[in-house]
């Protein structure tokens, strides 16, 4: 009997970012965790900028449930602050609600 492929479980994490570029802070985010994890964390972690709210310096990065811990060291681990983590969301559709929310809103949580 063969046995279904399981799909990959992913969070979404709500980030403050100093720039909202996608492709450059997807890129330092992508170094930050090779030079963490190397290419198997990068594996693991398999991060991607979902959504972007330009305005309020607001990003929705989806990252694999197992890869979520070493995702936020290598942030902690990182030489400069590259994002603030606001909130990790279960779902894509709750991330950018909350996200939204705070656009409206116009203040980021400290």
């Amino acid at each position: 009997m063969l046995t279904a492929t399981k799909r990959p479980v992913y969070r979404y994490v709500i980030v403050e970012a100093a720039e909202v570029d996608a492709r450059s802070l997807e890129s330092k985010l992508v170094a930050a965790v090779m030079r963490l994890g190397g290419i198997l964390g990068l594996a693991e972690v398999e991060l991607t900028i979902v959504h972007v709210c330009a305005d309020k310096r607001l990003a929705v990065i989806r990252v694999k449930r197992g890869g979520l811990v070493l995702f936020r060291a290598a942030l902690a681990a990182h030489k400069e602050p590259l994002v603030r983590v606001i909130k990790v969301a279960g779902t894509l559709r709750k991330a950018r609600a909350i996200c939204t929310s705070l656009c409206r809103r116009g203040t980021v949580p400290s």
